[in-house]
């Protein structure tokens, strides 16, 4: 089991805020979105047991994992779960929430800490710099997503703090992956669907930033409508999901980038009211849950049938120097 399922957890966590949004604007009812949220919680907690087991028995294979200058990234999807199940915790218990909370951003602001150091102390080749790079630090995005809602002193500080940080790190590592993507080989196949990443940092810049400043100004709707663009440019990459068989766990990268912009778009309708931001906030609704329960379909059918395991390995593809082309 590979670290990265967590992002399954990330994804439904979103999903089950899109649906809590979708009731306050078009009264569905609760029940949608606490399923979700449910079965968010229910997958972490499953999933922590699971990883733990294969830390014990398989701690190789757990260290090969995180010394990748790649894949060490996704062990960043366990501490930002935690930041955002106390989002589905809070309407039940502020204090559970706020506990679970505290841990998570402690958790995110040491590995990111810890993950820039690594990559600052050795020299990283330039092909290595993957979409996925953007979850240990721009995750420091997700710490206003919950914590403007809770109620304790410093809560707003933390808030602050870490989107300041995020936020900064977006401009740089955005600089060196979209550099990696024009100058160096494309992606492989598989991996591909990883490039939806990108769009979540914008669409947490602006959830935060409304959040924090209750303000829907020039600031908002730059990072707001940028997010929709990077969505526009990368969301083909759904449809290469069915042709990347047999299922691979890297599909659930795709799924919080598209749950956060679905929150976006209904926050963005709450204070621009119209009818083609909210057909846009059903729109994203539609196509977030959809593709959602189309992997949690599949992941359950896949471990059901004991064909789960495949992983995609984020590897950049090799490089080819000019001196080894011939020349017409």
């Amino acid at each position: 089991m590979p670290v990265s399922l967590f992002g399954a957890v990330m994804g439904l966590s979103a999903l089950c805020f899109a649906w809590r949004f979708a009731n306050q604007s078009w009264h569905f009812g609760s029940i949608f979105a606490e399923i979700i949220g449910g079965t968010a919680i229910l997958c972490f907690i499953l999933l922590v047991i699971a990883y733990v087991i294969k830390w014990l028995r398989y701690p190789i294979s757990v260290e090969t994992e995180f010394k990748s200058p790649v894949s060490i990234g996704f062990f960043s999807t366990v501490t930002i779960s935690l930041m955002l199940i106390p989002g589905i915790i809070l309407p039940y218990s502020y204090v559970t929430a706020d506990i679970i909370w505290l841990i998570g951003i402690t958790l995110t602001f040491f590995f990111a800490w810890f993950v820039l150091r690594k990559w600052m102390g050795k020299q990283q080749l330039p092909e290595s710099a993957m979409p996925v790079w953007v979850l240990p630090v721009t995750g420091t995005l997700n710490v206003p997503i919950i914590g403007n809602s809770l109620k304790f002193a410093g809560a707003h500080e933390f808030c602050l703090m870490f989107f300041g940080i995020g936020i900064i790190f977006i401009i740089i590592l955005m600089t060196m992956i979209v550099s990696r993507l024009f100058f160096q080989a494309p992606l492989t196949a598989t991996a591909q669907p990883s490039l939806l990443i990108l769009v979540a940092p914008f669409a947490l810049a602006f959830n935060g930033y409304v959040g924090l400043s209750g303000l829907l100004d020039i600031a908002a709707s730059a990072f707001f409508y940028f997010c929709l663009f990077l969505l526009v440019i990368f969301g083909s990459k759904i449809f290469l999901l069915p042709k990347c068989c047999p299922f691979q766990v890297s599909w659930w990268s795709v799924s919080f980038p598209l749950s956060s912009v679905t929150v976006a778009c209904f926050k963005y309708g709450e204070r621009q009211s119209d009818n083609v931001h909210w057909i846009l906030a059903a729109c994203m609704l539609t196509i977030a849950t959809a593709v959602i329960l189309y992997l949690f379909v599949q992941t359950i059918f896949q471990i059901w049938t004991g064909r789960f395991g495949r992983v995609v390995e984020f590897k950049a593809p090799p490089m080819v120097h000019p001196e080894l082309l011939g020349t017409s």
